[in-house]
Order: C-alpha cells, then sequence, then structure tokens
C-alpha cells in the first residue's frame, strides 16, 4: 500500500471517472477505501475499526455482485442457492440477467460512486486546512445544470447533520487518549456516516431489489408492445416509481421477494466469514459480546446509536425481515458496526497482491474534474441552461444507455462543513 495519504482529488479522480466497467468501478473503490481506512488509522490507530474498513468490504461485495460474465461468481452462488441443476445454468443466467437489465449494473455502479465521493472526501479533508469538508453529488443545486432524471431518482436525500457529527467525532476521537473514549467516538462516527450513505443509498436499493418484480408485472409487455407500435415508453419511471405507489399485485409481489431475498439470499460480506442477514447476528470467535454491549458512556454517541438500536441485546441482533427497510437495515447495521469493532481482520488487504497493484495502478486513470467554481467562471452560459425534456434513447434498455454516458462532473459541489464550530 502506498505511503502517500489519499487526497481530494484522487477521491474526485476516482469517483468522476467513467470509462470503466462497473464491476472494476467497484473494486476500485474498495481499494481506495482500504486507502482511507489506513490513512485514518495514522491518526486514530488500529484497536478500533473506522467506518471505511467496513466500507472496503461491502464495496468489494458489490463489485462482484457487478460482475454479470458467464463465470460470475455472483451467478454462480445464485443459481447454487436456488439449486439449479448444471444444464439449465445457460438459461438461469439469461433469465437472471433479463430480469436484472443493464440498469441493474449502471444504477448501483452510479450509487456507489456518489457515495464514495462524498464520504471519502469527508475522511481526506479531516485534518487539512480547507473549510470545504466534502465534495457532493448535487443535482438538485441551482449551481447545476438541469440534471437527468435517473441521477435525481437514484440518490435520496440524506441529513448533512450526519456527516458533520461523524467529523466532529473523529476529531474527537483523535484527540481522546483513553482507549475506551476513543473506541466509543469511533462507533458514533461510524454510525453516523452510516445513517447518512445507507439514506442516500435507499433509492438505489430499491431499484436494484424491485427491478425484477417490476419488470414481470410492468414493463415486459410494454416492451412488446413497444415493438409492435414503435412507440416508445418510460421505462425507468415504471421501475423507480415508489413501492406505495405500485398496483397491488406488484407490491404484494415485490414484498414477498425483497423479503425472500433477505431471509435466504443476501450476506454481508466480512474477511471472516459472510454474515447471513436475516438470521441473528453472531459474535466471532474471540469476541465477548456482553463486553461489547456494554452500556455507552458518551452522550452525543449514546443518542445516535438510540436512533436505530436499543440496550435490549437479543432486539438489536435480531435478523432484518426486509433489507429495503431503513430503520432495519441501520438496526442490523449498528449491531455489526458494535460485534465487529475490534475485528483487527477488517483492516486486511482485502485482495490478493498481484491485483492491489493492478487496482492502485486503476486509481491512478484519468484526470481531476474542474472544479464547479471554475466551471461556471469560465463557461457563462452554464446558468442559462433552461428545463428540457427528457427524451429516452432508441435502446433496449433506455435509462441504462444513458447512466452508461453519465458525467459527474456538473452536477459536483463542494460543501462547507466545519465539524469544529459550534
Amino acid at each position: 500500500m502506498s505511503d502517500t495519504p489519499m487526497t481530494a482529488d484522487d477521491v474526485l479522480r476516482i469517483a468522476a471517472y467513467k470509462d470503466r466497467s462497473p464491476a472494476l468501478q467497484a473494486l476500485v473503490i474498495a481499494y481506495s477505501y482500504h486507502r482511507v481506512a489506513g490513512d485514518l488509522a495514522q491518526h486514530l490507530g488500529k484497536d478500533t475499526n473506522n467506518w471505511y474498513c467496513y466500507a472496503t468490504w461491502t464495496s468489494k461485495a458489490v463489485g462482484e455482485s457487478l460482475d454479470l460474465s458467464p463465470n460470475s461468481p455472483f451467478i454462480m452462488d445464485f443459481g447454487r442457492r436456488f439449486r439449479v441443476p448444471a444444464r439449465f445454468r445457460r438459461m438461469f443466467r439469461a433469465v437472471l440477467l433479463t430480469l436484472l437489465g443493464p440498469s441493474y449494473e449502471l444504477g448501483l455502479a452510479l450509487a456507489n460512486r456518489a457515495i464514495f465521493l462524498e464520504t471519502a472526501s469527508l475522511a481526506v479533508n479531516l485534518w487539512n486546512d480547507t473549510p470545504d469538508r466534502y465534495l457532493k453529488v448535487s443535482p438538485e443545486s441551482d449551481l447545476t445544470p438541469t440534471p437527468p432524471e435517473f441521477l435525481t431518482d437514484l440518490l435520496s436525500e440524506a441529513d448533512a447533520r450526519y456527516l458533520k457529527d461523524a467529523a466532529q467525532l473523529l476529531i474527537e476521537a483523535k484527540q481522546a487518549t483513553d482507549h475506551a473514549v476513543r473506541a466509543e467516538l469511533m462507533f458514533g462516527a461510524n454510525i453516523a456516516l452510516s445513517a447518512y450513505e445507507q439514506a442516500r443509498a435507499q433509492k438505489a436499493l430499491e431499484l436494484v431489489l424491485y427491478r425484477p418484480v417490476r419488470w414481470l408485472t410492468r414493463v415486459s409487455w410494454r416492451s412488446l408492445r413497444s415493438l409492435v407500435t414503435r412507440r416508445r415508453f418510460p421505462r425507468f419511471r415504471l421501475y423507480n416509481a415508489p413501492h406505495q405507489d405500485q398496483p397491488w399485485l406488484t407490491r404484494w409481489l415485490e414484498d414477498k421477494w425483497s423479503s425472500l431475498y433477505t431471509r435466504h439470499l443476501f450476506a454481508v460480506k466480512t474477511p471472516l466469514s459472510d454474515i447471513k442477514v436475516g438470521k441473528p447476528l453472531t459474535a466471532p470467535a474471540g469476541v465477548d459480546l456482553a463486553k461489547m454491549w456494554a452500556p455507552i458512556q458518551h452522550e452525543k454517541v449514546r443518542k445516535l446509536a438510540e436512533e436505530f438500536i436499543t440496550e435490549d441485546q437479543e432486539a438489536s441482533t435480531a435478523g432484518v425481515a426486509d433489507w429495503v427497510s431503513y430503520p432495519d437495515r441501520m438496526r442490523f447495521i449498528v449491531s455489526y458496526f458494535r460485534v465487529y469493532q475490534n475485528v483487527a481482520a477488517l483492516y486486511d488487504v482485502p485482495f490478493e497482491q498481484a491485483v492491489a497493484d493492478g487496482l492502485a495502478e486503476e486509481m491512478e486513470r484519468g484526470l481531476v474534474p474542474q472544479a464547479v467554481s471554475d466551471m461556471f467562471e469560465s463557461n457563462p452560459a452554464l446558468p442559462a441552461i433552461r428545463r428540457k425534456v427528457y427524451l429516452y434513447p432508441m435502446e433496449s434498455d433506455p435509462d441504462a444507455y444513458e447512466m452508461a454516458h453519465f458525467d459527474f462532473e456538473p452536477f459536483l459541489e463542494a460543501i462547507q462543513l466545519d465539524p469544529t464550530a459550534k
């Protein structure tokens, strides 16, 4: 691993680079998170895991799930879980690709890039003298042009107070001399960062989990009609409409599928094992669960934790019924942070050395996008851009075509977030 700390320019270049496959981009981001975790450890030590340790392994899992090639481990594992006979695996992959669609890869990758940009830019700026504490993808900003529909519908709004809390707690953690106090402060920062990024990713998660059902019930027959009549229809709006606005059959099937996926198919990957989120969370070898569930002393951290978990250990560590549910998902994630707080393996390099070296080279590709302020000064025509009707191109999956050609640069905004301000 490089001895040179990651910078805001590094984060911006990696997030904005759009010529990688979705799977490769997620793996580059995973390695970048690992670098950020190590950089923070120079200030905070490695006795307690910081949020970027967890993000490393999550992003690696995202990268593996975005690989939909014929030899994809994700598809093969899916087939094993459904007990698909070997002679039907090619057909199974074809069906799965149809249900997921290319927008599965591109929508999930877009959300992953945006969250990396926002959370990693916060970390690398923590101890800099700059007043800009993080970069944000801001499709709703008055400074940016009118965004494509998928951008506003894939990134949910999230409360920026969580980012301020995370920054403040990490700065306090660096100053703390007592190990137990530092551990609590870092736990609080982990909660705050996940509360932000999980809210930010909510719509993208719904797209990924609900898309197969919506393709079956709402898009497939419209696609056939479109082929006959040669009339286009708004696919992405059907995919991304709120769950409660769906027809009753679609809602019922979405609830059943999401619950089935959560209870039997989805797992959180760690370097020790895969944690099945549908089952109660258990402590790994060497971790005293009762000790990790000791009462939280720091008031701010305790209040953050109480937003999502209680001191009832059994209720807090229970399996998740539906991963789409933000409260249920956050309850499990916060419990996971609490139980795995001192598992040192999360700092390990998540790839073999040859792969890590290749990803380190990939991190250097691309140019740093022009700063938003400079961009508008050099191009005074930008603020005059008027809203236009969004036209879907003539492609089999129009939203995917747009996502594949999307450029972050016009939608980046530097946000002032001074964690030392009262």
